[in-house]
């Protein structure tokens, strides 16, 4: 009987993961991000955390990014005429956001008023 036939010879991946060393935390989340069609990491940072850099300081006062779902970057303003001003602005800001974060996985733009 051969190791392999005997079971002797199979090292079970989770062993095979463990000799291989460690691996950075980030790798698994960009693993999950992509599996979720979720944007990279550094597109959600480059948003969240910038969005004052990428819209102003006036309307960072009133808006904010609230999620990224397939391609779509929801805003919420705090009142409706922030709504609008928005709207009138989506192109800009996706221009923005595709040079800050060198991406296209933002593609349309949805305002949405907070409650």
């Amino acid at each position: 009987m051969s190791a392999s036939e005997s079971g002797r010879g199979h090292v079970p991946r989770v062993t095979q993961r463990f000799r291989q060393g460690a691996r950075p935390v980030g790798d698994g989340v960009e693993r999950v991000l992509k599996h979720l069609k979720a944007p990279s990491s550094e597109v959600v940072e480059s948003v969240f955390s910038d969005w004052k850099r990428l819209v102003g300081d006036v309307i960072g006062e009133h808006t904010r990014p609230a999620r990224i779902e397939n391609g779509v970057l929801f805003i919420e303003v705090d009142e409706p005429a922030w709504a609008s001003e928005m709207q009138w602005m989506s192109e800009d800001i996706l221009r923005r956001i595709t040079e800050t974060a060198s991406t296209t996985e933002i593609t349309s733009i949805k305002v949405i008023l907070s409650r």
